[in-house]
Order: structure tokens, then sequence, then C-alpha cells
């Protein structure tokens, strides 16, 4: 079933509910609502006919699961294979200094070992589970504590997913229970274009990482724990300014909790340090402190 359809057909019947209901037709508008019910339920559960289409990707035998399953510590990526993906898709790593590099790939390759990547399509890449877990590294590069015991499983979907927990909508990306949840075509392009303060890679790792410190009060990064109050002090300024017309660093979707205000930040923060540092240079220097990194000086900027 092709993609586009599978969100057609439901956004239509919901047209159409709407519609029978405000021509008091009631029972057609019941049908239709069944009917869309119905339909949502088959895509989530009849995908029980998936095969592997990209079988060099992994070395792992597919079972007839809505998912794909792989377990971090069976892949078998060689130094050689990581580097030469974080080469291509990953300017982070690219700017980094050799020892740099070498820190990061022993975190990326611990924090991979550490996780079940859940592949919600017929195919499997080996980039998935590398970007994603760099995605975590980069933001947590000057943390003691990175490998966010919490989230074991890491879900990718090809594109946009339905919220499982609310209102129908799709989802770029999202943090739940014990999982983080990842839209692959919307990740990529957050590293296709490094530098237009969008990366929902990024986002979703900081609302990971805030969870870690502070909800679960586990695998707690000391560091973090005891700056943040000082950047949510200047954050909350920055937050109301942001409301005023004509400042725009952030998005309308920012303003929707500090929440999100937090995770933009991050966002920003690595895509556009020199328009954050100009706008706000307290902001910028509090996520300095909190992170031990300047996206503005990579050389040194890494102390631990």
């Amino acid at each position: 079933m092709g993609q586009r359809f599978k969100f057609i057909v439901p956004l239509a019947l919901f047209a159409c509910t709407l519609g029978f209901t405000f021509n008091n037709k009631y029972d057609d508008a019941l049908i239709s609502f069944f009917l869309m019910f119905a339909f949502i339920l088959l895509l989530v559960f009849d995908r029980n006919n998936i095969t592997d289409e990209d079988g060099s990707a992994f070395n792992t035998t597919i079972s007839k699961t809505p998912y794909n399953v792989f377990y971090g510590d069976e892949l078998d990526f060689s130094d050689e294979m990581i580097i030469q993906i974080l080469n291509k898709h990953f300017p982070y790593f690219v700017a980094l200094n050799p020892p740099q590099k070498n820190r990061f790939l022993k975190r990326l390759k611990a924090f991979i070992d550490r996780k079940t990547f859940k592949i919600h399509d017929n195919k499997g890449f080996k980039e998935m589970p590398v970007l994603i877990s760099a995605a975590a590294i980069q933001l947590s590069f000057g943390f003691e504590n990175y490998l966010l015991p919490q989230f074991e499983f890491i879900h990718v979907y090809p594109q946009e997913f339905v919220h499982a927990h609310a209102a129908f909508s799709l989802l770029e990306g999202n943090v739940s229970g014990q999982s983080i949840n990842m839209s692959w075509k919307h990740f990529l392009e957050g590293y296709q274009y490094p530098n237009d303060g969008q990366n929902v890679g990024l986002h979703e790792m900081a609302h990971a990482y805030y969870y870690q410190n502070f909800v679960c009060n586990e695998n707690i990064e000391n560091n973090f724990v005891s700056t943040f109050p000082h950047f949510s002090e200047t954050a909350n300024k920055v937050f109301e300014l942001e409301k005023i017309p004509g400042n725009d660093l952030y998005s309308d979707y920012a303003m929707k909790s500090f929440q999100e205000f937090w995770a933009e930040s991050i966002e920003i923060f690595f895509e556009k340090p020199s328009a954050m540092n100009n706008a706000y240079p307290d902001l910028y220097t509090g996520l300095k402190s909190l992170l031990c990194q300047d996206p503005l000086n990579y050389t040194g900027s890494m102390s631990r």
C-alpha cells in the first residue's frame, strides 16, 4: 500500500465524517467514523508481510513483525564503515579534530550497542542506527553520562507517523516512554540542510536528555542538572522576547511551550550559532556552559 494512500484515506474519511455531521446525517457520519477507525487499525496491525528489500544493510534475519528489529550489540559495523557514513552525512563529525573524532566514534559505538532499533518499513539502512545515534552523541559530547539508559528503543519511520496517544496527528518525531521515535525522511533533511536551524534529530534528543535527567532522575549528568536553572532563567526571558513581533529567531512551534523552546534552542545552537550569539549572547553563553560545547569554536570546546 502506497505511503500517500495510507494518509489520504483516513483524512478523506475524517472529512466525510465532519461533512455528514454538519448536515445532520448522523448515521452516515457514524459509518464514516468507524470506517476511518478500522482503516487506521489496519495500518497498525496488518503489516505481517514485511520482507527485507535491502539485505546488504544488516546481517539480521527479518521475522514477520510490524517492524524490523535490530539489536545494537549484534550490529557488526566496522570503524571504517561508520567513519564513511559520518564523513558523508554528518558535518559535526567532519569539523572535529582527530582526537575528538576518535572519542566521538568510541561513544557512538557504545550508544548503538545499548539500543534496540525498530524500523517501521520493509527495509533498513545501516545509516539509520549510526546517524540517529550520532545525533545523541553530538548533543552530549560534553557530558560524562550520555547513554540515555531510559530510552532502550529507537523507532524509525520512513516519514511522518501517527501519534498513538492523542487526537489524530502526524509527527516528525517524539519521545515517549522508553522510546525515541523519528521520521527518517525528516531526520535526513535536518543534516542535509545543516544551517537552517531545523533538525528533528537534535530536537528529539534534547527532549530525551531533559527527560533522562529531570524526570527519570537517573544516570544524571551533574553539570547539566546544576547549570540548567541558570540557563532556564535566561531562556525564559528570551522566550518572552521572541513573542514580540520582529523577533523571529525561533519558529512559532517553539512558542507552544518552554519544552519546545528548549528543544529548538538546541537546534539553533548547533545550526545557527552566530545568529543566536548575535541576537541573544547570554543565551548562547548559557548553552555553552550547559553542554560544555562551543559550535563557534569546535577545537578545544569539548573538555571531557
